[in-house]
């Protein structure tokens, strides 16, 4: 009889654990927490920027009295640009980008020379940068929201040289100016920070080489000015990333 009421107790036992097995749990399920995005640098951007520009421009002529001189201007700079990133894997960067700057940077100079004639005449000669141009292509290393890159491509600028002064034998009198449309390239580097998925700030420096250029028709039929041009410049922008969609995760 012992034995049976043992037997009977330990059989209602494990029927009880089975039974509380099939019931559902009362537990609560675990918060979700979704996944952190991934940054990407993929997408059509827009910005504007500014900053500084220091150029040489060197002097060449034949008939000043002088055979050549150089002039270092600076100014201010600003303008836009627009461009396309793709973001090869993780940590590579391709993209392509064309930008305008407007420019105030110039500088003259004064020197005392000689006409054909023999008379002793005040001379000044002034170079302009009007505008800068390019088209690049850009090779970056990112780490998340930080941009390393290179950039270097085709560039273009105008620019103006004046030659102003008086000849007593009236051979030249006045100023004339010459607007140049200058052809070359540019090359540099700089880093970009994502503050937001869209925002992106930058700080960039840049090198133009113009080669020579001859400012013909300055000085009536004489001997033209030939210049060199080469500019450097150093730029804060902010763009707007136009990024791709963000990509749809599951929730279970």
């Amino acid at each position: 009889m012992r034995h049976l009421l043992l037997s009977t107790v330990a059989l209602a036992a494990l029927a009880g654990s089975a039974f509380a097995a099939d019931l559902p749990s009362r537990k609560e399920a675990p918060v979700y927490i979704a996944p952190t995005p991934v940054f990407s640098w993929t997408g059509f951007y827009i910005g504007a920027d500014i900053g500084g520009q220091f150029g040489s421009t060197s002097l060449h002529s034949d008939w000043t009295g002088w055979n050549s001189h150089s002039l270092d201007t600076s100014g201010v700079m600003g303008g836009g640009y627009v461009g396309y990133n793709y973001q090869i894997n993780q940590n590579f960067v391709i993209g392509l980008e064309g930008d305008f700057q407007g420019s105030s940077a110039s500088k003259s100079w004064s020197w005392v020379g000689s006409n054909v004639l023999g008379d002793a005449n005040v001379y000044t000669a002034k170079v302009q940068t009007n505008w800068l141009a390019s088209i690049n292509g850009r090779l970056g290393v990112a780490y998340d929201r930080a941009l390393f890159y290179a950039i270097g491509g085709a560039a273009w600028a105008q620019g103006s040289a004046t030659l102003s002064g008086a000849a007593p034998s009236g051979l030249f009198i006045g100023s004339v100016s010459k607007n140049t449309d200058l052809s070359g390239f540019d090359i540099g580097g700089g880093v970009e920070y994502a503050f937001t998925p869209n925002w992106v700030g930058r700080v960039e420096y840049r090198y133009y080489d113009f080669g020579n250029n001859n400012v013909s028709a300055l000085v009536n039929t004489f001997t033209p000015i030939r210049e060199q041009t080469s500019v450097n410049t150093v730029r804060v922008g902010l763009a707007y990333l136009f990024s791709a969609p963000a990509p749809v995760v599951a929730k279970y």
